[in-house]
């Protein structure tokens, strides 16, 4: 019959504690959004009064877990909406900026279910994706001042899709 000798317990306890540190901070370093650098995306608001509305692009990607930077330029004569309640109730909203003449005005934090970009003038939307999706819900729903017809039936719509 042969002896086997019994395990260290000290040694099994060392071994143990040093997997459990190793594996815990490689977890917190990944998992840590308040360190991660934001991704930009930029929507241009496109149109002309009586004429056209438009997002370029009109179709947004996001994934979970990242932290995005999403400037809504207003580049039109009009003001304009950015809603999508798909989009709202999918992602944490860290913070919205105004920005004006390339100077942050004003931040805004909770919860956000539209905005609305003035003329020339620029949004900043830094959030986190928490829940994928694709949500064909985005839209401006103001009136054109000349047609009377909502920007989005003019061609104001999108898609935004999170992986």
């Amino acid at each position: 019959m042969k002896l086997v000798a019994p395990l260290n317990l000290n040694f099994l306890l060392k071994c143990f504690f040093l997997a459990f540190v190793l594996c815990f901070t490689d977890c917190l370093a990944k998992g840590d959004l308040t360190r991660q650098k934001p991704l930009e995306v930029e929507i241009l608001f496109k149109g002309k009064v009586g004429e056209s509305h438009f997002y370029d692009p009109s179709v947004l990607k996001f994934e979970t877990g990242k932290l995005y930077k999403l400037k809504l330029i207003n580049t039109s004569d009009s003001k304009h909406y950015f809603s999508s309640h798909g989009f709202t109730n999918s992602i944490f909203t860290r913070k919205i900026q105004i920005v004006k003449n390339k100077k942050k005005i004003a931040e805004i934090k909770g919860k956000i279910n539209e905005v609305e970009v003035f003329p020339g003038n620029t949004i900043e939307w830094w959030f986190v994706p928490i829940k994928t999706g694709e949500f064909n819900d985005l839209y401006c729903g103001i009136k054109d001042k000349k047609t009377g017809v909502s920007h989005s039936e003019m061609g104001m719509m999108g898609t935004i899709i999170i992986e």
